[in-house]
């Protein structure tokens, strides 16, 4: 197992990254970079949203930071896991998902997230496929990884039936780590509106440890620091946050341009996000375009609008500089 990794966090953005790689190095920390397939994927699936960054590009440039606390890691990686894809059958979807593996494992990622929970009764025959697929390709290039199984259905408690028999399934994997744990977290519009089951975690944590594997919680984005302290206390070994992360930056992003005069630019973003609906994913209640802005602005700092506004705002200050002391001011709290 790969110790010492409590924070998976999501690469949101090149500057996210870097501000990641500030943070590690200064706190010398642990962090698993997850990337999603919607975020980074294989040139040969077509990129990913996050600077159109493909697996080898995504490696190369984390790999250039020299940073050996930055684990490179898949999150969600399986059948029917990537968002505007047209349906295809399971076999390609399983072939597909070989594609973007091989490209994981050439690019030296750490951990793999297998997740088939989209796979009906096939989801242990097809994980089953896809970890031996993982290992074979991984001893032919002579590297070294490791597996997390299993996904979360936002918002619900485990059906404890289903993770015990994920639990056995996953157990006889030599290079297994975690397992995902549904506790009732739950991540809508900028909120964490979840709640932390105690005693459903006690039961979890009970069949993982019988099974040899660690527990790995997703959705914990806005947590505050007594909602951290109960993940601690009760044993989970790892969470994952990515949209707050993306929040951050559009969130300072929005201030500093009101601020420097950029209010014209700022309004353009935002109506091309809006118009994208990309929102409508972490729709709550109804919230005001403001939040929605907020909620799905990462899903195009890629675009050339985005970009104006970077470089127009670092005409007069230093917008990376800005993000990592937000960023850093967001995760001191996990250490404290």
């Amino acid at each position: 197992m790969i110790k010492n990794t409590f924070l998976g966090l999501g690469p949101m953005s090149k500057e996210v990254i870097n501000s990641l790689n500030f943070f590690s190095k200064k706190y010398k920390k642990k962090i698993m970079l997850i990337c999603s397939r919607n975020q980074v994927e294989s040139d040969k699936l077509g990129n990913g949203y996050v600077n159109n960054f493909s697996t080898s590009e995504f490696a190369n440039f984390v790999k250039k930071k020299k940073n050996n606390l930055l684990i490179m890691s898949r999150d969600h990686s399986g059948p029917f896991k990537r968002d505007g894809e047209i349906k295809m059958s399971l076999k390609q979807e399983v072939d597909n998902c070989k594609i973007s593996l091989l490209d994981d494992i050439q690019n030296d990622f750490g951990i793999l997230h297998i997740d088939t929970s989209q796979c009906g009764k096939s989801k242990y025959e097809i994980a089953h496929e896809l970890i031996t697929f993982c290992n074979e390709t991984a001893k032919k290039f002579k590297k070294k990884i490791f597996f997390e199984f299993g996904a979360e259905d936002h918002g619900v408690l485990t059906n404890f039936k289903k993770f015990t028999n994920d639990a056995k399934f996953f157990s006889k994997f030599q290079n297994k780590q975690f397992i995902v744990c549904q506790t009732g977290s739950l991540v809508k519009s900028t909120f964490q509106v979840g709640q932390f089951d105690i005693n459903s975690v006690k039961i979890m944590k009970k069949i993982a440890k019988e099974n040899g594997l660690l527990l790995k919680e997703h959705n914990c984005d806005y947590l505050n620091y007594e909602q951290i302290q109960l993940r601690k206390d009760y044993e989970i070994n790892a969470i994952n946050i990515a949209p707050e992360l993306g929040v951050i930056q559009s969130n300072l992003t929005y201030n500093i341009s009101r601020r420097l005069g950029l209010e014209k630019e700022i309004i353009k973003f935002q109506k091309l996000v809006l118009s994208k609906r990309k929102w409508k994913k972490w729709n709550y209640n109804n919230e005001n375009n403001l939040i929605k802005f907020f909620t799905a602005a990462h899903y195009h700092f890629s675009s050339k609008i985005y970009k104006d506004i970077i470089e127009k705002i670092n005409k007069k200050i230093n917008f990376q500089k800005s993000l990592d002391k937000s960023i850093e001011n967001n995760l001191v709290r996990f250490f404290n």
